[in-house]
């Protein structure tokens, strides 16, 4: 009994502190306060080596890849051949039709109405559909960039919404959580000032010991209720910035998946506009094999398409990195995305930094970074970026840093687990 009344004399007075019910629900933590905390002249934190630019390479034409020359990990310079493409039937066509050029003037003075008629008609075909937007692939790619748009408008309205619960302090959960805690907060209250009454009538002599033993436990009950809530609400609160959180996530993706289907609309688009310049040069080279000066001529356009479509038909890297991504497959169609470059001259390193450090460490301060797997090298780093959210679902809080690699020539990888080591001023 003693030691209960200084103890509820502490509690009655922070509660005074708070306010009345209506004021703002303190939010405890289990954390320890900055000046508990052992200061440390250096902070190593361990981290992945990643590259900072990313480049990914699509094909422009939907045609059947005959080879793959590179794989995972590989080192490639810009204009390297990373794929070919199968072009063997167009490729075949032009070199027969030059080959029956060049020796059947005569059948090609006959044939060549009709095979004119032909071309023509393919020509006629093509270019309809590509007018009247009858294409089959073009309109596979706009029900994709449709789908894609639709998905990512359904997103972005989650995600304004999310904001709006998380500012306004909207969200149901919070404000049940607030709702019980005040509740909790006046039932303890009103338990503690009986409390203090039947003390008082018991020290009177008017109530027996068990009236108080009894209004003690009931005491303990609806403190432990209160308590109970202030965990509910900081439990709510958590809740509702990991669902801003995962509704930003799905936000990326979603733009990444209508960026994608646009990539690929372009890119059928782009196959229909080929076809269509094909077949129109395929009419003129037939109407030119009517007499040996025009055939000529046809000879010299079909060398050149011949030369086009062995250019197109190879896939060359863009820029000097290192394959990440091999998403070509021998055999598959040539649509869409088919490999990713990662840039290894210029890395950054992905890392964490404890809640109990995070106030100590700013973005711009310098580091000095290691690895086990490059011996006793250090390279200086920068801070570029720090989270201003901690990482969600992490075992421990921390908040996600990015370390840009300053030094140039390291022996750094993408992949490597490094150690950044930041002095503290």
């Amino acid at each position: 009994m003693k030691k209960l009344i200084p103890t509820l004399f502490i509690l009655v007075f922070t509660l005074a502190a708070c306010g009345s019910p209506e004021d703002t629900v303190p939010v405890f933590t289990d954390h320890p306060p900055p000046s508990e905390i052992t200061e440390t002249a250096i902070i190593t934190i361990n981290g992945i080596v990643e590259s900072t630019q990313t480049r990914n390479v699509y094909s422009n034409l939907p045609l059947t890849i005959d080879q793959v020359h590179v794989q995972t990990g590989d080192r490639v310079e810009a204009g390297q051949l990373l794929a070919t493409l199968d072009a063997t039937n167009i490729i075949e066509d032009l070199t027969l039709l030059a080959a029956q050029q060049t020796a059947a003037i005569e059948m090609a003075r006959v044939t060549g109405e009709n095979n004119l008629r032909d071309a023509e008609r393919m020509l006629n075909e093509a270019t309809r559909n590509l007018s009247r937007n009858t294409n089959f692939n073009i309109l596979s790619a706009e029900a994709a960039v449709t789908a894609a748009r639709a998905h990512l408008d359904l997103t972005e309205k989650n995600h304004e919404i999310a904001l709006q619960y998380h500012e306004q302090g909207s969200n149901p959960q919070i404000t049940g959580a607030e709702s019980l805690v005040r509740s909790a907060r006046i039932e303890f209250e009103e338990i503690q000032r009986a409390h203090t009454d039947t003390v008082a009538l018991y020290e009177l002599g008017i109530v027996a010991t068990e009236a108080v033993r009894q209004s003690e436990i009931a005491l303990v009950h609806a403190e432990n209720m209160y308590t109970d809530a202030l965990a509910g609400y900081e439990t709510a609160g958590t809740f509702l910035n990991r669902t801003v959180e995962q509704s930003e996530i799905a936000l990326a993706a979603a733009r990444s998946s209508h960026r994608d289907a646009q990539e690929m609309l372009r890119a059928a688009r782009s196959a229909a506009n080929q076809e269509v310049e094909a077949l129109r040069s395929l009419v003129t080279i037939t109407e030119a094999t009517t007499n040996l000066e025009q055939l000529e001529l046809a000879i010299e356009q079909t060398l050149l398409l011949l030369s086009r479509h062995k250019d197109d038909a190879t896939i060359a890297a863009p820029v000097s990195g290192t394959i990440t991504a091999v998403i070509a497959r021998e055999g598959a169609t040539a649509a869409g995305l088919l490999f990713v470059i990662e840039d290894t001259d210029n890395l950054r390193v992905i890392t964490g930094i404890r809640e109990y450090d995070i106030a100590q460490v700013t973005q711009g301060m310098d580091v000095t970074i290691t690895s086990a797997a490059t011996g006793s090298a250090e390279y200086m780093g920068t801070i570029t970026r720090i989270n201003p959210s901690a990482t969600p679902y992490a075992p421990v809080v921390e908040f996600e840093t990015e370390v840009t690699v300053a030094a140039e020539n390291t022996s750094l990888r993408i992949g490597m687990n490094a150690r950044v080591h930041i002095t503290l001023p």
